[in-house]
């Protein structure tokens, strides 16, 4: 029921953000030229309701850096990997927030 768009990259979701409107946002923490922190940062800059509707998959919370990036945003995080299911269930969670 949801409609989605794709970004290879982090520099190319910024492309979209700036010409089209957004619920929420599902990123990876690691990814090439911009990553999920700066990706954020940015997205808190000219979007801040949208930056609270952020949610990082990952494989790598366990590390002292990406889990200073989450308690900082105070963003949901779903570990990899995850089923299609688990995914839809934190997307519907987040937009009812």
């Amino acid at each position: 029921g949801f409609e989605v768009m794709t970004a290879e990259s982090g520099a190319v979701a910024l492309a979209m953000l700036a010409e089209a409107r957004f619920d929420a946002v599902v990123s990876d923490l690691h990814m090439p030229d911009v990553d999920g922190a700066q990706l954020w940062r940015e997205v808190r800059g000219r979007h801040p309701a949208l930056a609270r509707r952020m949610l990082f998959v990952t494989g790598d919370t366990l590390s002292p850096i990406a889990r200073q990036f989450l308690n900082e945003a105070r963003c949901d995080s779903l570990n990899k990997p995850f089923s299609k299911a688990e995914l839809l269930a934190r997307v519907t969670e987040l937009l009812s927030r």
